[in-house]
């Protein structure tokens, strides 16, 4: 949990000084959301692939995990006031601003990259099980 504290204040900090955005804390929750979905839904995908030689999610399953993670961040970010709280505390990784920086942007462009090769990877990996 402490990784997703992380990720949300180092998101915040990109939407409120670079983009300055006029809601930072919705858009850093909707971005959160996006690239903790497609981690959940082409992790699910790629194991079924693997498994059971099918996409488990189709297009609806995705949008209702991208729905679903959404509800649940804002639930826990803004309903509790976790979020103000978090943007407060700074969290760091290692309490290093720059290894935190570093990852967060890892994390995002690992995300980001799933949609580029991980529906041709279970495609290739659904016809070798063919």
């Amino acid at each position: 949990m402490k990784a997703l504290n992380v990720f949300y204040y180092y998101y915040f900090l990109f939407y409120s000084k670079v983009l300055k955005d006029n809601e930072p804390h919705l858009l850093t929750t909707m971005v959160l959301s996006f690239s903790e979905s497609l981690l959940v839904n082409y992790s699910i995908n790629v194991i079924g692939a693997h498994l059971f030689c099918k996409y488990l999610l189709g297009k609806w399953g995705m949008i209702g995990v991208i729905i679903i993670l959404n509800g649940l961040n804002y639930l826990f970010y803004h309903q509790t006031g976790r979020a103000k709280g978090i943007v407060k505390s700074k969290p760091k990784f290692f309490g290093n601003h720059h290894v935190s920086l570093i990852l967060t942007i890892l994390f995002f462009l690992i995300t980001s990259s799933f949609l580029f090769w991980v529906a041709d990877y279970a495609m290739y990996v659904i016809d070798i099980c063919r």
